[in-house]
């Protein structure tokens, strides 16, 4: 106990002691500036007094300003070209105005975005508050404002027209803002397309009803096509259309006419014809329904069989004639040598037992089959 006493005596006197040095360091030193600061003329000090008073303001107002920039200054990478003269400026605080590169100024107040112009129109979509509105992409300028309509959603103009939302319902309006199709259309939630607007192509418009269905309209509001797919794609630059119901493919032309009835896996448009996939089989015709390529696939994959062991007690395989072929993940049997179909593309897939002796896999119950080299089925 006496030791311990002791130690905390002397540690006492150590910080004591550096105590009081520090002290009259302290004295020491405030003397030696005080004289030296009096032997200085009135002018200097004045400087001095000066820059150590701007120093804290300067930091200061760089804090703010840093502060500031952080907050509302410009977000320069998030700069998008809207026209030739005409870019969307980003900010800090996620917001986005309108530059007009001519005037040299901006010509919109901060809105919350901006979408891209369409290519064959001047119109493009804002949006400020939860309201939608209009910019002329050549100017700059707000063509149709957003504060003084309840467009609560609204889309790209497309042949003269824009879809706008009020009060729950879709209607149309033209580049005056004036009503050229009622609101009575029922907006979804339950779009099943990414990226879906209600635009015109052709004179026709995709348009849906609260369930979410697909149908078509034209120019004048009027149903061609009721709401009773699942989906309907844009049409491609022949005006044909894919339509989509309960995971099966069809074909609109552009004038609305069933092509193909929704029945097929899947149906490739292409510039002068269609590929049809249907029952595990693929073709190709032309737009008057002539077949150009009787029999296509995507892939084919060599078939191997076993015929033995190898010394070391491997399995040795060897090349048959046959290929499994694929269309859209499913396998069928093919003679690579005659180019012969065995069976259709309707299995998840298919092994070699033997020289003749297949084992496929059904898609539906992934039960595994045998079958012959004539495709005949030899057990289940």
């Amino acid at each position: 106990m006496k030791r311990m006493t002791n130690f905390f005596q002397a540690l006492l006197g150590i910080v004591a002691s550096i105590c009081f040095t520090l002290v009259a360091a302290g004295r020491l030193a405030w003397r030696t500036i005080r004289n030296w600061w009096k032997k200085r003329s009135k002018c200097f000090r004045r400087i001095i007094v000066t820059i150590l008073i701007l120093i804290p303001v300067g930091f200061a107002a760089l804090m703010a300003y840093a502060y500031y920039h952080d907050e509302y200054g410009r977000c320069y990478w998030e700069d998008r070209y809207l026209s030739k003269n005409v870019d969307i400026h980003g900010f800090m605080d996620n917001k986005y105005r309108v530059y007009n590169h001519c005037a040299d100024k901006y010509t919109t107040p901060k809105v919350d975005w901006i979408s891209e112009a369409s290519y064959n129109d001047s119109l493009t979509v804002y949006a400020t508050s939860g309201k939608r509105g209009y910019i002329n992409a050549n100017t700059g300028e707000i063509i149709i404002d957003a504060k003084t309509n309840d467009y609560n959603k609204a889309w790209i103009f497309s042949e003269g027209l824009a879809a706008v939302i009020k009060d729950g319902k879709i209607g149309f309006i033209d580049s005056d803002n004036k009503v050229v199709i009622p609101f009575q259309y029922d907006y979804s939630n339950r779009i099943r397309i990414w990226g879906f607007g209600y635009l015109f192509h052709d004179n026709y418009c995709i348009m849906t009803n609260k369930e979410g269905d697909f149908g078509l309209i034209d120019t004048t509001g009027k149903w061609v096509i009721e709401p009773k797919y699942d989906e309907i794609w844009a049409p491609n630059e022949n005006g044909y259309r894919i339509i989509i119901d309960d995971g099966k493919y069809g074909v609109l032309n552009s004038r609305c006419d069933v092509v193909y009835p929704v029945e097929y896996t899947y149906i490739y448009i292409l510039s002068d014809g269609f590929i049809l996939t249907k029952d595990g089989k693929r073709w190709q015709v032309d737009f008057e329904g002539n077949i150009v390529q009787p029999f296509m696939y995507n892939n084919s994959y060599y078939l191997y069989y076993p015929i033995g062991y190898n010394d070391n007690g491997d399995i040795k395989y060897e090349m048959s004639e046959y290929v499994k072929y694929e269309i859209m993940y499913q396998y069928g049997i093919m003679n690579r040598i005659t180019g012969e179909v065995i069976t259709p593309a309707i299995y998840s897939d298919i092994n070699m037992l033997s020289k003749e002796l297949f084992e496929i896999q059904d898609s539906e119950n992934d039960n595994w089959i045998l079958i012959d080299a004539n495709g005949n089925v030899i057990s289940e």
